[in-house]
């Protein structure tokens, strides 16, 4: 009997071990909100070597069958300006976006001659955001390695100059767009003009036609778009006002 206790003793053991070496070391198997985040913040400094902190949770939830996950915000300790995503559930399933600060700067080089002397061109901004993704990156793989697993978006804001047709603005956004294809880089654009009135959107996937027909409709779909929104804040300011002022 005795040999039996010990036997099932050492299974245990070893069972036990196994699970945390799944977890590295720290337990994932969380079943609140602060134990999440303890998860989390472990997770990712045996991930990045780097420490973090919380910013705010975004979500948590605990399903009936036994899964529990959380949505985090997260910055670095050391500078707070670097915010990542992170997903990560009770199972050690792990999922989190700061890797693509390890490779901003070389993105932006790499975007920026796209955008560069073009006389239609008024002014752009990049910001670079990372896929959330269970791949470890650690900074020290080449850009090329990077940029073949496409778990990043370069989000480039485009303002071109005011006072020309929807017809020539849709030729420069062609321009662009061509450019972005043979460059093979993972774009979102935004094209603003009047420094604050968007004309067009585009995804990643939406760049392989840039045929100006094409946009052409799509910024009619866009110019839909916002004038919905804008009829939906003075209707909402309204409300508002009436809400505020009763006869």
């Amino acid at each position: 009997m005795r040999y039996k206790k010990l036997i099932l003793g050492m299974i245990t053991s070893v069972f036990c071990l196994g699970l945390l070496n799944g977890c590295n070391r720290y337990s994932c198997d969380f079943h609140s909100s602060e134990e999440a985040q303890k998860y989390v913040l472990a997770k990712l400094k045996d991930k990045y070597k780097e420490e973090f902190v919380i910013t705010k949770v975004k979500t948590y939830k605990e399903e009936k069958i036994g899964l529990n996950w959380v949505i985090a915000e997260v910055a670095s300790k050391e500078n707070s300006s670097k915010i990542a995503t992170v997903y990560a559930r009770n199972t050690g399933y792990f999922k989190d976006d700061y890797h693509a600060h390890y490779f901003s700067e070389q993105l932006k080089s790499l975007a920026d001659p796209l955008f560069q002397d073009k006389d239609f061109v008024k002014d752009y901004q990049f910001e670079i955001q990372g896929h959330t993704t269970t791949t470890k990156w650690n900074g020290k793989e080449s850009i090329e390695e990077y940029l073949e697993k496409r778990e990043y978006e370069i989000e480039v804001y485009l303002y071109l100059n005011d006072r020309k047709t929807d017809e020539e603005y849709a030729k420069e956004i062609s321009d662009i767009m061509q450019e972005i294809v043979k460059s093979d880089l993972n774009f979102d654009i935004s094209v603003y003009v009047n420094d604050e009135d968007l004309i067009f959107y585009s995804l990643p996937d939406q760049h392989i036609k840039p045929d100006i027909e094409v946009i052409l409709e799509e910024m009619d779909d866009v110019k839909s778009q916002q004038e919905t929104l804008k009829n939906y804040k003075e209707w909402k300011k309204q409300n508002q006002h009436n809400e505020t002022n009763p006869e």
